[in-house]
């Protein structure tokens, strides 16, 4: 069964594995779009098309998929903004450049944070809630998941 929100869409499948995908999304809603430059209109640090690499590695595996692209949010940073990777070429929660260092909003467009925040509760909770609820459905069933 698939399930769809504005940030993700989540296929449930009955084995033990939940494949997560939070870099594929390419949506970016008009709004934010907006607020990029040319350099942050080019999306260029999405993981295009990885979740299709995988599509069919496993039978009947669950599948988290973004859709929103990680500009708008990375769904796989913590929510506190703390670096997953300290020391290393990383970017933010609510990326301020891409991967190289530019910056991939226009001046004086960049998110503030109430804008963040709001985005954390549109796009993260709701991503990492419906990870929560399938982590619990299949330990439900099969007594341990793999993510």
């Amino acid at each position: 069964m698939a399930a769809a929100h504005p940030g993700f869409t989540l296929e449930r499948g009955g084995s033990p594995v939940i494949l997560c995908f939070p870099h594929v999304g390419t949506d970016v809603p008009d709004a934010v779009a907006a607020g990029l430059n040319a350099n942050g209109r080019l999306l260029a640090d999405a993981d295009w098309h990885v979740d299709r690499l995988y599509a069919d590695l496993l039978p009947d595996v669950t599948m988290l998929r973004a859709r929103a692209h990680r500009y708008v949010i990375d769904l796989n940073r913590d929510p506190s903004g703390e670096s997953l990777y300290p020391g290393q070429n990383t970017t933010g929660l609510v990326p301020a450049t891409d991967f190289d260092g530019k910056a991939i909003w226009r001046p004086g467009l960049e998110p503030g944070a109430q804008e963040i925040e709001a985005r954390i509760a549109a796009w993260h909770r709701p991503y990492h809630a419906a990870l929560e609820q399938e982590i619990a459905r299949i330990r439900a069933l099969h007594g341990a998941v793999i993510v």
